[in-house]
């Protein structure tokens, strides 16, 4: 059901935001007042439906609370949509979120292609701010996860690993390329302080989750699946946090393991798998490759498309399709692996609406 309200000039202000936050309890929301907020390194640019925030202010925690935060009366019904940045968006969506503000995180690439689908097809700062009041005007939207100070540690941690690996990677590369004997060697002295600050990372993973998993019981569920191992479980939980309330359809494209179809009249094309969050796809590549070893389930899948002539590389992103799935339905139902199995077998059916069951082919 879709809820629209107008100001006296006629001009739409309002909507319904869909939330995952709950679980299954998905719940409609009203808001009276949306703001549209363009991130730069140093300002913010602002499009307030009521016009009472002025257009641009600095990009700090002070002019966040003294420019915006006092001027928003009902945060109840205020909605603050801003894009994606790569991180840099997070010191808005805190001070949003601990003012007790709903927050949409936008997908960039969305909101470009729904200016351009309204004729905007020029871009700035202040355009942006206004296509992004918009789109949270129109569009129904998923409002981001509300994060605790040790959600906000332990993604920085996970977030930190991908990143000492990519600069262990990189003087791997230019240690291959050098050929001066001084400055292979202080190659090999920066390559050991990332691997010995990687193992510290990881270290501090691992007590993270078993901390965490006291009042997580996700942590444990997730653990349970053969293949799966802390980096899978750390990743999940940090930079997948939709896994149990999305659909098998959904939480595949979301990650981008899901083929999508390419059909125009007579033409119907390969059918590829693109997009998604290349963080989370990259580490469930690797446990889909040692699930094909371990794990009972994801090895006879594996092995029945390679005797039917499959590429190999198409069967592993099949694995990753089907173990993504097996994960996302023990988390909605809260079942272990164990249990898992007779699923599997037929013993257990799940009353939940809209299941991914692991016999549902790939």
């Amino acid at each position: 059901m879709w809820l629209f309200f107008f100001n006296p000039n006629g001009r739409l202000i309002g909507l319904t935001a869909r939330s995952y936050l709950l679980g299954w309890e998905l719940k409609m929301k009203s808001y009276k007042r949306v703001i549209g907020i363009d991130i730069c390194t140093v300002r913010l640019d602002i499009a307030d439906s009521d016009s009472k925030i002025q257009k641009a202010v600095e990009y700090t925690v002070d002019a966040i609370k003294t420019k915006i935060l006092k001027l928003i009366k009902e945060p109840s019904e205020t909605l603050v949509v801003c894009e994606a940045t790569g991180g840099l968006e997070y010191l808005l969506v805190d001070a949003l979120h601990d003012a007790k503000i709903d927050v949409v995180v936008a997908n960039p690439a969305r909101v470009r292609d729904f200016a351009k689908g309204h004729g905007y097809f020029e871009k700035s700062d202040a355009i942006d701010a206004q296509m992004l009041q918009l789109y949270g005007t129109q569009v129904r939207v998923s409002l981001a996860k509300l994060r605790t100070l040790e959600d906000r540690k332990f993604i920085a941690l996970t977030r930190r690993r991908g990143q000492v690996l990519q600069l262990i990677s990189q003087e791997s590369n230019r240690f291959r390329q050098c050929m001066d004997t001084r400055a292979k060697s202080l190659i090999k002295e920066m390559e050991k302080v990332l691997k010995t600050q990687l193992k510290t990372v990881n270290s501090e993973i691992k007590k993270c989750l078993e901390s965490m998993a006291e009042t997580d019981p996700n942590i444990e569920i997730i653990l349970s699946v053969p293949g799966v191992g802390v980096v899978m479980t750390s990743t999940c939980i940090a930079e997948l946090p939709e896994l149990g309330n999305l659909s098998r359809s959904k939480i595949g494209k979301l990650v981008g393991v899901a083929p999508m179809i390419k059909q125009s009249g007579k033409s119907d094309g390969k059918r590829r798998a693109r997009g998604g969050r290349g963080n989370v796809r990259k580490v469930l590549y690797m446990a889909a490759l040692s699930a094909t070893r371990t794990n009972p389930v994801i090895k006879a899948f594996y092995t029945r498309l390679l005797s039917q002539a499959k590429p190999k590389k198409l069967a592993l992103v099949a694995c990753m399709r089907k173990l993504l799935t097996i994960l996302n339905d023990m988390v909605r139902n809260q079942t272990k692996w164990e249990e898992k199995k007779k699923s599997v077998a037929g013993s257990t059916v799940s009353n939940r609406p809209a299941p991914a069951r692991v016999l549902d082919k790939v």
